[in-house]
């Protein structure tokens, strides 16, 4: 997990590559249909589709940092052990909204028993919930890093040096149920992420597409 192609470094590395293929695939057609390439941000006249977690404190959540304060809302409760803090006690709140999708380990405040601190954040992408097989409590997580960087010497093909190795975190939860919740919560979260990328590169992806831009710019 840690060194193979299923790494941020790798699956970053595969998703550009697919976008150039894509922008080209696009750009392509456009010269065929209407005679000239598309020079405006592809994505500035679509429709932007609602999305929300259906949860309280999406909106406080969404956008927080190590050491912010949030509310717990409906986290759920588990153990993380660190290597350099001995076992804390945390709730783990998955997110997800617009494009953006984080899952939030925060620790319960001292005098504010509804809120909790920030101690960890890690991207929804790429988590891959999985429970322990020998033990039903444990739930596994790959942790991959937000914004992998790439060293790209021009005229040379890229050679990766060293790419950052993808972390794990380990949760503990009371119960079997709990941690199945935990995950299938996980899941949902990633569900309504991948959904909303998906419902804004779907009008780019019809057949009409280069028409209907052809309508637009003719009214």
């Amino acid at each position: 997990m840690d060194g193979s192609s299923t790494s941020s470094h790798f699956a970053w590395q595969r998703m550009v590559d697919a976008v150039k293929v894509f922008l080209l695939h696009l750009q392509l057609k456009a010269l065929l249909i209407m005679g000239d390439l598309i020079e405006r941000p592809i994505l500035k006249s679509l429709n932007f589709p609602k999305s929300d977690s259906g949860k309280a404190f999406t909106a406080d959540i969404s956008s927080a940092s190590f050491g912010s304060e949030v509310p717990l809302g409906s986290g759920i409760p588990c153990r993380i052990a660190f290597s350099n803090a001995g076992i804390r006690d945390i709730y783990l709140v998955p997110v997800a909204r617009g494009i953006s999708g984080k899952l939030i380990l925060a620790e319960k405040h001292p005098f504010r028993s509804q809120r909790g601190v920030v101690i960890a954040i890690a991207p929804l992408a790429g988590l891959c919930p999985k429970i322990d097989k020998d033990h039903s409590t444990w739930l596994h997580l790959r942790i991959r890093e937000f914004d992998p960087k790439f060293t790209v010497a021009r005229g040379h093909p890229a050679k990766p040096s060293g790419p950052a190795v993808d972390g794990r975190w380990t949760l503990g939860f009371p119960s079997a149920k709990a941690c199945e919740n935990a995950r299938l919560l996980i899941l949902e979260e990633i569900c309504k992420q991948r959904t909303f990328v998906e419902s804004l590169l779907d009008p780019l992806l019809q057949d009409d597409y280069m028409e209907n831009m052809l309508d637009s710019q003719d009214k």
